[in-house]
């Protein structure tokens, strides 16, 4: 760039001619250093490809309408906290077992053994039927009245058709049907 004073110049007075000349420059957005133009003509430039010319733009303008957007009390100011609202949840889960039964009640498993399975150490006996019978009343009164769960009375129905699948086997052999 070349700058001449303006005024006239008295005859003995010094005309001063400054020249300027780019010689290196880094781009705004990245910092990598840029080639000048040729011959110096046109704008200098300020960023090293359009995709960095278009990122400061999208950040200058972003920051603008930020600004613009908290003047109007439509945005966060910088300084205000961030607020978060957490909803909890917890679920806690009650297992309740039913209540002990009755040793003329038992269905082994959960429960015990069934009462008439012989203790470890006694000699082994097979249940009179007559307790049987007396036992399996006191079941299905049991059944009937809801005091059993879902899983208790499928345990007991896979002991009563085993007790059906003997009984069939039983007469089988006999030779008789029942």
């Amino acid at each position: 760039m070349d700058h001449t004073s303006e005024e006239p110049a008295p005859e003995d007075a010094v005309i001063e001619t400054v020249h300027e000349k780019l010689i290196r420059r880094t781009c705004e957005w990245c910092g990598k250093e840029i080639s000048p133009r040729a011959k110096g003509r046109g704008r200098k430039r300020r960023y090293c490809s359009p995709a960095h010319r278009q990122r400061a733009y999208e950040l200058r303008t972003a920051r603008e309408r930020q600004e613009r957007d908290q003047e109007a009390g439509l945005a966060r100011r910088d300084d205000d906290p961030v607020r978060e609202v957490v909803e909890r949840t917890v679920v806690r889960t009650r297992v309740v077992h039913s209540p002990a039964q009755s040793p003329g009640l038992s269905t082994g498993g959960l429960y015990g053994s069934a009462p008439w399975e012989p203790e470890p150490d006694a000699p082994g006996a097979d249940p009179r039927p007559r307790e049987l019978q007396r036992i399996l009343v006191r079941t299905a009164a049991a059944i009937a009245q809801g005091r059993m769960s879902v899983r208790e009375v499928e345990r007991l129905m896979r002991g009563v058709d085993a007790v059906r699948s003997a009984g069939d086997r039983f007469y089988d052999q006999l030779g008789k049907r029942h």
